[in-house]
Formats: structure tokens, sequence, C-alpha cells
């Protein structure tokens, strides 16, 4: 019963003195009035942990009349440090974080900018042990503070403080939203989310309020340098930068480029983590993912696909990345903003992937690429004459030559390929035919051991084409002929005698 009589003395008291406090800040001129505040609104947020009703109320009316006050006077600063305290002490009620984290956002907006810059690296060093809610928020304010305080430089100080961030956790999730403030863009007329970034994502990154493309540049000049400075290991930072050299606004591509080839050069390409990050920007959200339609990731404009390509090009992890790797091909095969040089790249890769995915992998992808290249293959006319439809047949052969080596089971039964690379030999523009030669010959391997059936048709094929004008035909014709049959076989011995006399010394 003691105890339960000094609480409710110790509360009447509480109440009684902020009572005093609303008077005296009712009373309070203007120009004294940030001086009050710096010790009146902590102490008065601190009291939402009472629970009295009557404390509380007490409390949101000193709020309320600070609101009145302050909100068109930018001068009047907030006491941020103190503010800062108040919300991650240990046992702070959930109450008084909720009201604390508002005045927070307010004290920055009327922050000076040395005390901006002191407080960005704290509000980040411990962003993983805050409120889930809360975090968005606080990253948010980091990140305009780092745009306003950093777009030009940072101070080594200032960056040593930024180094000290120790904490994996916290890393994970500022460099998360770090990655995704660089893709932002301002978003079309329509609406939507910007490319690389789901509906989701876009808010976090703007809050409320959208911002102005102004903001948004400081803010990906101050990422950078921020990022340059902290140290990190390039395969964290690899997707930053590059999502930075694919910006609209020209400073952020020089700078980002310049990032790239200075900390992130060494980045390691194996890295599983790395290249699932960027097979997210490159495809999204595969469409077998059971996720709501605001979290779905969308692809990542054609210009950054276009940079992601030149790097899957040189990873065996991303060759081995099924579906990754399968819906990436087919994107830039058929993906409906795919361009020109995205095809291109699209078959680069598949000779690729072809010659480094695992059996295992290969054997799930390789039947549905063939596919795809043969269709790829049909859409061209044999007159494309400009030189990236030529490079993207060139590899599309490639690739069919290679998987012939890999997956030899995929055309042994059947000659329609043969036929297809020999009609190729005869109609397709000379700069092509050594490719196709290469990839015939590698398709001959597919068929030793075929069914007799199959040998009969080769065999006709063989001599219906050894009479062809193009010498890679009549050479063709002569690799398939020894390769394929015995010395007994009189037709193939036929071929023989005539290639001997061909005028092609090669032949």
């Amino acid at each position: 019963m003691a105890d339960s009589s000094s609480s409710s003395t110790s509360e009447y008291e509480k109440e009684e003195l902020l009572d005093r406090m609303l008077t005296r800040l009712a009373l309070c001129d203007d120009s004294k009035l940030e001086a009050l505040l710096s010790k009146l609104l902590p102490l008065a947020i601190s009291s939402l942990s009472a629970h009295s009703t009557l404390v509380r109320n007490k409390v949101l009316e000193i709020l309320s009349h600070v609101n009145k006050r302050v909100k068109h006077q930018l001068e009047i600063r907030l006491p941020l440090a103190e503010l800062w305290k108040v919300y991650t002490e240990p046992h702070a009620a959930s109450m008084v974080k909720n009201f604390c984290i508002v005045y927070i956002e307010m004290a920055f907006d009327r922050a000076s900018f040395k005390e901006k810059e002191d407080m960005g690296p704290v509000l980040i060093a411990n962003v993983s042990k805050l409120p889930q809610q809360h975090q968005d928020i606080i990253l948010r304010i980091a990140a305009r503070v780092i745009g306003e305080c950093h777009a030009s430089g940072i101070d080594n100080e200032v960056a040593a403080k930024y180094r000290s961030i120790s904490g994996s956790q916290d890393r994970e999730l500022f460099i998360e939203f770090f990655r995704h403030t660089m893709l932002y863009q301002m978003p079309p007329q329509g609406g939507g989310s910007p490319p690389g970034l789901s509906v989701v994502q876009a808010n976090r990154v703007i809050g409320k309020n959208p911002l102005k493309s102004d903001v948004i540049l400081t803010m990906k000049l101050g990422i950078l340098n921020v990022i340059e400075a902290m140290e990190l290991t390039p395969e964290l930072v690899y997707p930053i930068y590059l999502s930075a050299c694919v910006d609209r606004q020209d400073p952020v591509v020089k700078r980002g480029e310049e990032l790239l080839k200075k900390k992130a050069f060494g980045a390691n390409l194996e890295d599983p983590n790395l290249v699932n990050r960027l097979f997210l920007l490159f495809n999204g959200t595969l469409a077998a993912e059971n996720i709501p339609q605001e979290s779905r990731v969308n692809p990542g404009n054609a210009a950054l696909k276009t940079k992601l390509m030149s790097i899957f090009c040189r990873s065996i992890t991303a060759a081995n990345s099924f579906p990754a790797t399968l819906q990436c091909i087919f994107g830039c095969m058929y993906g409906t903003d795919t361009t020109i040089r995205l095809k291109q790249l699209g078959m680069e890769f598949t000779v690729w992937v072809f010659k480094h995915a695992n059996l295992d992998q290969l054997k799930l992808m390789g039947p549905v690429i063939l596919n795809g290249i043969l269709k790829l293959l049909d859409g061209y006319s044999y007159s494309d004459s400009d030189s990236v439809a030529r490079d993207t047949k060139s590899f599309a052969f490639q690739a069919i030559g290679l998987l012939a080596q890999r997956l030899p089971q995929l055309f042994r039964d059947k000659i329609e390929m043969a036929v297809r690379l020999f009609d190729a030999l005869k109609l397709e523009a000379s700069s092509l035919r050594l490719v196709i030669q290469e990839a015939t010959t590698s398709l001959a391997t597919a068929y030793k051991g075929a069914q007799p059936a199959v040998l009969i048709e080769l065999e006709k094929l063989l001599l219906h084409n050894f009479n062809a004008e193009q010498s890679e035909v009549r050479f063709c014709a002569v690799r398939w002929a020894t390769s394929l049959f015995d010395l007994q076989h009189c037709p193939s011995r036929f071929i023989c005698m005539l290639g001997a006399a061909d005028p092609k010394l090669d032949i």
C-alpha cells in the first residue's frame, strides 16, 4: 500500500511539474524558446513512460503547443543529441520511442551542418537494434544527411567514424538501403516503381514525401563518397557502383565509373552472394516465386542489363545459377525491353554457359536454350548485314557447336540440325562461314554411334552437299565422311576420292 501511495504521489508531482512547464512554455518569448526546449522537450517525452493518463495527457498538451510554436520557425533548433539519447535508452517505452522519432526528424531539419555531420555515423551504427518500423525512418534521415554533408567530399575524421561501424547486421541493412537509393529514379508519369526496385523498396527510399531530383543527386553522390571512405569489401559495394554507372544524372555516372575501376575491380565474381544480387538486378523477382505484387522486384533497365551481361560472361558461378541463368538468357532474347545489343550479349553468355556449366545444370537448361537459339536464328534473314546481327548469329552457331560436344544425345536421333548447318554454310554471308564450319565440324561428333537409319540419312546429306559451290560445305562433307564412317564404307570413300581432286588444298 505504501508503494502504491508513493507511486501516486510521484505521478502527481510529475503532473504538477509538467503543468508548470506548460505555463512557462506559454509565457516564453520566441527568442528564448530554443533554450527552454533543450531541457523541456526530452523531459516531456520521457514522461510518456508514466502509467498515469493525466501525466501523458499533460505531455501531449506540451507537445501540441511546441508543434504550433516551431512549425513555421525553422530557425528554432531542437535538442537533437538529447532526443537521440532518450530514444536509445535501453528500457525506453515504445510510446517514448515513437514520439522521439518524430521530433528527431524535426530536429534534423533544423540542425547545423556540423551537428548533422557528427550525427550521421551515430544514426546507422546500431540501426539493426532499432524497432523494425523505425529502421527505415532512421536510414532515410541518414541518407539525407549524407547527401547534404558529403556530396562533394568527406572529412577524414568523419570518415573514420563511418569506418568504425563494425556490426555486420548494421552494415547489411544500410548497404541494402544505399543500394536501393542508388537504383531509385523519379517515377514515370504512370506511376509504378523504378527498374531494379519493388514498390515496397521504392517507398522505403522516399518515405511519405516525393524526392526532388536535386536531392536525389546529392544523396547519391554523398552515398558514393561515404561508401568509398568506409573501405568495404569489393563484393559489397560492386552492385552500388554498377548501378551508379547507369544513372540518369551525369555526375553520378562519372563518380560511379571512377569508383568501379578504382575500388571494385578486384571483386570476386565467383562469390555466390554477389552473383545472386546481380541476377536479381537483371531478372527482378522470378515468376515462379510466391511473393506479393508490391514486393516483386522489377528487372533492371536496358543500360544496367548491358553492364551486367559483360560481368556474367566472366563468372563460372553465373553460368551455374539455374534457373536465374536461364531467365537471363531468355530475357536477352525475348524480353519486352530487350535490344539488339542485349540479344548479342545473350548469345555470348549462352556460349559461356554451354562451355562452363556443370553437366547436371546443362541437362536442365540445354534443350530449352537450344530451342530459343533456333527461334532467334529463324527471326534473322540471311541478308542481315549489320555487325551486331552478325555477331549475334556467330555466337548462336558457336553455342550450337559447344552444346553438340557436351550434350550429343540432343542431336543424335535426328538429322535436322545437320541439315540446318549445311544449309547455313551455303546461304549465310561469307563472314559467318568459318564459325558455322567449326560448329558443323563439332556437330559431327554428336552422330558417332547413331542408329543405322540416321547414318543412312546423313550419308545422303553428305553426297548431296559435296558438289556445293561453297568450299566450306565440301570441307565439312569430307570431315563428316571420315569422322562417321569406317574405311569399308563405300559412299564415304567415294566422297574422299572426290575430295582428293578438289582445287582447294585444305579439302
